[in-house]
């Protein structure tokens, strides 16, 4: 490994947000900001982009569902979702939103496939649950408000107080920031039972899970730190300084040198 650039794939628009690698590792689904919006699909074997998804408006966030067979985008100005089928690269299904569509995640049923996504919008702080089969939203669960949520100066800057939504690996648990609680919530999967929260850092605005799922780093964008999170005992056991305020980051497993 080099770590040169070895090419540079042109893009129908401006790339933002998430992107999404399937899991066979053939594709990268990237989201175009710029107007009118599409998907652009990269096929990581020849580096070429194969094909543009015509979207509406500009995407934001795109996440595969459990299963592998579709991948989600989510439209802040546009206000929807839609779900690409992976296999033939077309949008299945779409649906309406009363604000932004941000953050998203999917939680899989028992057979595997996706029974409900979990939606974060503009100006809620909250959960929009959509089930995937009936293709609505059929629950909406408000985040309770901490001390610091009410008297937070960020409320006034910005319209998003919930950015940051993960189902944990082992699927039991759904992740939750708070940007203007400046906190993390969890809730027991599938009944979305409220286990408790984690104080972070002010302005939390992303997180991942570790490999080994033990970890969870929230990145606090509003002060330039991240925070490390104890899976198991939901608290925080680090904070980290930062020179610039985190907005997307990856964990690199450990390896083994000779």
């Amino acid at each position: 490994m080099t770590g040169k650039i070895i090419k540079k794939v042109p893009l129908s628009g401006v790339a933002h947000g998430n992107m999404t690698l399937t899991e066979d590792g053939k594709r990268l689904f990237v989201p175009a900001k710029s107007l009118p919006g599409g998907i652009d699909v990269i096929d990581t074997t020849t580096l070429e982009r194969i094909k543009t998804i015509p979207m509406r408006n500009e995407m934001h966030d795109t996440i595969e569902s459990p299963d592998g067979k579709f991948v989600i985008a989510g439209s802040t100005a546009g206000e929807f979702l839609t779900v690409v089928d992976v296999r033939t690269l077309e949008p299945v299904w779409e649906m309406e939103f009363d604000s932004h569509v941000q953050t998203l995640t999917a939680e899989a049923g028992p057979d595997g496939s996706t029974r409900r996504l979990l939606v974060n919008e503009k100006g809620y702080h909250g959960i929009n649950v959509v089930d995937f089969a009936k293709q609505q939203v059929v629950a909406k669960i408000a985040v309770p408000e901490t001390d610091r949520f009410k008297s937070n100066a960020l409320k006034k800057l910005d319209s998003s107080p919930t950015h940051g939504i993960e189902v944990a690996p082992d699927k039991k648990t759904l992740w939750q920031i708070s940007k203007w609680g400046d906190a993390v919530f969890v809730y027991s999967l599938p009944d979305l039972k409220l286990l408790g929260h984690i104080n972070v850092g002010k302005g939390p605005n992303w997180m991942i899970f570790s490999h080994d799922a033990k970890t969870v780093y929230a990145g606090n964008a509003a002060e330039s730190s991240l925070s490390v999170i104890d899976a198991q005992t939901l608290k925080e056991v680090n904070r980290i300084e930062l020179r610039f305020p985190p907005r997307r980051f990856v964990e690199e497993p450990a390896v083994a040198l000779p």
